[in-house]
């Protein structure tokens, strides 16, 4: 029996011992740590969605040479880091400095990004414009009227055709003036080619080197399809800023078209082709060359005709058979900047 009263107390002990443990708990709770932070980890180059707007002019590389992105040209981010930004411009990623680029939240989904730069024209305007906003302006290189080497017979020809229908200077205006099929000038490349149902193309842009045409600052692109029944080719040809500042068609094999030698007797020209800068290379080919005003397009039509030689019993009879003709479409505008370029072109001074 002592032995069980012993047990008992002890047992009592024990669990009065337990009790006063989970009382001193309760009056001294132990307070639950902190989940761990989550630590980022920093990456060089982060995605991004918005844009930036250019801060100050930067120099890229572009397939053809190098292009100034100006001030104020509102870009797409595709990523960035501590240093530089990768945007797209035409079609290709550029890397720029972060400090040449203020960051802006991105657009509503449906606003389309804007690779369009504002135009900034090398030499001003004679008459400042009197418009709301900004102004489209042609956009060329520094020097784009100074003298070529060569190229004397194209530019007074281009002089010849053009300088009846306008007067030769800078004119940056006409932004906006109808071309062709719903292209206008100063039209975003890309957008006319898609107004001409030529987006599905793969274009290459090419400089265009024609003596007259501003110097080292036009391009073009050229397209297949049919056009007008006849010609198979067409060239949107444009400023350093990918702006539409003419239109050429190209027919590069006309089928069954003869002329006589009697007829071609006054053809004297030797361009057929000045986007392209073809000229005729042998006394055996004549070329004609007419222009005419259209609204404010000037059109030239030229052609290209190759000699046959036939023999008809003892006489020796000349056919001449057309190997080329093009149609070019020239804005008044363009039209009298192409004769102030010729003009100092063919200055001896």
């Amino acid at each position: 029996m002592f032995y069980a009263i012993l047990s008992g107390s002890i047992r009592k002990a024990i669990y009065l011992s337990a009790v006063g443990a989970v009382i001193w708990v309760c009056r001294n709770p132990i307070s639950a740590a902190p989940p761990p932070a989550l630590v980022s980890n920093p990456s060089t180059s982060s995605s991004s969605s918005g844009f930036v707007v250019l801060t100050q002019p930067v120099k890229v590389k572009i397939a053809y040479g190098e292009t100034v992105l100006p001030a104020g040209m509102k870009l797409p981010v595709v990523s960035s880091d501590a240093t530089s930004i990768r945007i797209k411009y035409m079609g290709e990623l550029q890397t720029i400095p972060i400090a040449a680029a203020r960051l802006e939240e991105s657009e509503p989904p449906d606003a389309a990004p804007s690779e369009i730069p504002p135009i900034v024209p090398t030499k001003p305007a004679a008459t400042p414009s009197t418009r709301p906003g900004t102004q489209l302006q042609v956009s060329l290189q520094p020097g784009y009227d100074s003298r070529m080497q060569g190229g004397d017979i194209s530019m007074r020809e281009l002089q010849l055709l053009l300088s009846s229908h306008c007067s030769e200077g800078v004119d940056l205006s006409g932004a906006g003036t109808k071309i062709y099929n719903g292209v206008t000038y100063l039209m975003d490349s890309e957008q006319a080619a898609t107004n001409l149902g030529l987006a599905h193309s793969v274009p290459s842009r090419v400089p265009v080197a024609a003596p007259g045409f501003p110097k080292n600052s036009i391009y073009y692109v050229g397209y297949d399809g049919a056009f007008e029944g006849h010609f198979n080719r067409i060239y949107l040809v444009s400023d350093t800023a990918n702006k539409v500042v003419a239109i050429q068609l190209v027919d590069e094999h006309p089928k069954g078209r003869w002329n006589s030698a009697a007829a071609l007797a006054a053809a004297t020209w030797s361009t057929y082709n000045f986007i392209n800068a073809r000229m005729r290379a042998s006394d055996t080919a004549r070329v004609q060359a007419v222009s005419k005003r259209q609204g404010n397009i000037v059109v030239i039509d030229t052609q290209v005709f190759q000699r046959v030689r036939t023999r008809v019993g003892r006489t020796n009879v000349d056919r001449y058979e057309e190997q080329e003709n093009a149609k070019l479409l020239i804005p008044t505008p363009f039209a009298r900047i192409i004769l102030h370029c010729a003009k100092i072109g063919l200055s001896k001074t």
